[in-house]
């Protein structure tokens, strides 16, 4: 599997959020969650224990779930 650390503009894009305030808004909320998610990436990618990055990988689907929730929360 091909994991890559992300930027808060990707997620941005990948929501279609464009507009300044919104982001703004945002930004406070998720900011921390996707630096948390980067770090998992590296984890991972460092990790030479199967189970250890099957742990890693259920979080890292944790966070993207967490990610997923607020980002529509705010497109409501």
């Amino acid at each position: 599997m091909d994991l890559k650390q992300k930027t808060i503009e990707y997620f941005f894009k990948q929501y279609k959020i464009t507009d300044p305030d919104l982001k703004a808004k945002i930004l406070p909320e998720v900011t921390d969650i996707i630096y948390d998610y980067n770090m998992l990436i590296v984890y991972y990618q460092k990790e030479g224990d199967d189970y250890k990055k099957k742990q890693i990988m259920r979080d890292i689907n944790e966070t993207e779930d967490k990610l997923d929730e607020i980002f529509k929360n705010f497109k409501k």
